[in-house]
């Protein structure tokens, strides 16, 4: 465990992020509410603010306390990324072990994956995302995490059959077939505690991409949490919008060019905030897959002991023989 600093690290952000979570809001210096100011120090003055005593990281373009907004936005954000990934793996889970069984299975899963597989995952769902029936559909955030949940869900029940292909390859699948166990049995007593390593290594990965994702979505201003509205304005024609309607990191990245030079600390921490967040869960899956590692070489260990003794008596008998024959 000492030796393993990336799962250290990992879980060391993981706590930190969960910290902010639960006391974030009540930390000293966090405003809850979430106050828009356009003066300060009682003169006026249009936000954005620089970084002072009374706004650490500055304020955004509503005169919100940068810190404050991403310390409550953390709550939303990783539950955005960790449900993105539940639902994932909940789906690929059965399909990836339907199709190490069941050959049709395995067939949709390689046409599954042959499809969505050919354009990057941003430019897939961005180019779905923007058709007009989601765009104007009341369900529209909702839409969008089903989208997101099947371009995902053929890559990762891809590798979830690998792994249930490298179970089939040993003799204790072999007995357990012979033996008549079913489908129940080999997920309980062979699947589940053999691959959990794995797949909550991949899991815990997975969120961190998710949150990759979502930081890019971010910079085209596309959010799963979204609503069309009309947007005010004087007599004529009539606009309408796209706005985002939760509190996430990557909507201080939607005007990343005309921030970074008028306001760069704005679309800067809400980097850092995901960067860490990603490079957390990257590591936890790392440290997690390390640790596997590490459990089945020392279980092995004993085996290849007592394999050298074996040899080792093997060859102290044939030298006796030797001995007495002489």
């Amino acid at each position: 465990m000492k030796n393993n600093k990336s799962f250290i690290f990992g879980i060391s952000g993981l706590g930190l992020l969960l910290f902010l979570i639960i006391f974030g809001p009540y930390l000293p210096g966090i405003d809850e509410h979430l106050t828009t100011r356009s003066y300060f120090h009682s003169f006026f003055n249009l936000p954005p603010y620089h970084p002072s005593r009374d706004f650490i990281l500055g304020s955004d373009r509503k005169g919100r306390d940068v810190l404050s907004v991403l310390i409550l936005g953390t709550k939303t954000t990783l539950l955005t990324g960790a449900g993105l990934s539940a639902a994932v793996f909940a789906l690929a889970i059965p399909l990836g072990i339907s199709s190490a069984h069941f050959p049709y299975i395995k067939v949709l899963l390689q046409g599954w994956n042959y499809l969505f597989s050919r354009i990057p995952l941003i430019f897939f769902f961005m180019f779905i995302v923007t058709i007009p029936f989601f765009i104007f559909s009341q369900h529209r955030p909702v839409w969008m995490f089903i989208i997101l949940v099947v371009l995902e869900t053929g890559k990762i029940a891809e590798v979830i059959e690998k792994n249930i292909q490298s179970i089939h390859q040993t003799t204790y699948y072999e007995a357990a077939m012979v033996s008549g166990t079913g489908m129940k049995g080999l997920f309980k007593w062979y699947y589940w505690p053999i691959c959990l390593p794995q797949w909550l290594s991949s899991f815990f990965t997975h969120i961190g991409n998710m949150l990759f994702l979502i930081g890019q979505l971010g910079i085209f201003n596309i959010f799963l949490s979204q609503k069309f509205i009309q947007l005010p304005g004087g007599p004529g024609p009539t606009f309408y919008g796209v706005v985002n309607t939760a509190n996430l990191w990557p909507v201080y990245l939607t005007n990343i060019i005309n921030d970074i030079k008028v306001a760069p600390w704005i679309p800067i921490c809400a980097s850092c905030f995901i960067i860490f967040s990603m490079l957390s869960f990257f590591a936890l899956g790392e440290g997690i897959r390390q640790l596997e590692r590490q459990s089945r070489e020392s279980s092995s260990l004993p085996r290849r002991r007592a394999q050298r003794l074996f040899k080792l008596q093997s060859l102290l008998g044939k030298e006796r023989k030797k001995e007495t024959n002489l």
